[in-house]
């Protein structure tokens, strides 16, 4: 799991290196959201459920987290934003670019 060091956060994440941690370490990770680069093609973003990224039907080596949530109707909110961020800046939806991510 990778996390962008630029992290888009729900405005219920008052510290957003504390609840990286807390999912990192599977701490009280139940409640959050994160909000990760989609590694299908037709997709932009994709939403995890914290507690899903600590099982083992996800391969997380490849997952480029850059946003994080307090719930499911935040998380839409989050992603929205990154969303309208990437494209005001840019006029395009190339995320891995605006993000400089390779």
């Amino acid at each position: 799991m990778k996390w962008h060091k630029k992290l888009y956060c729900g405005t219920s994440i008052t510290q957003p290196g504390w609840t990286k941690f807390q999912i990192s370490h599977g701490k009280k990770s139940k409640g959050y959201y994160c909000i990760a680069l989609s590694n299908q093609r037709e997709n932009l973003l994709d939403i995890y459920e914290s507690q899903f990224l600590r099982t083992t039907h996800l391969d997380t080596h490849n997952l480029h987290i850059i946003g994080i949530a307090g719930s499911k109707n935040e998380a839409y909110d989050v992603v929205r934003d990154i969303i309208e961020d990437v494209y005001i800046h840019t006029k395009s939806y190339d995320i891995k670019s605006f993000l400089a991510i390779e």
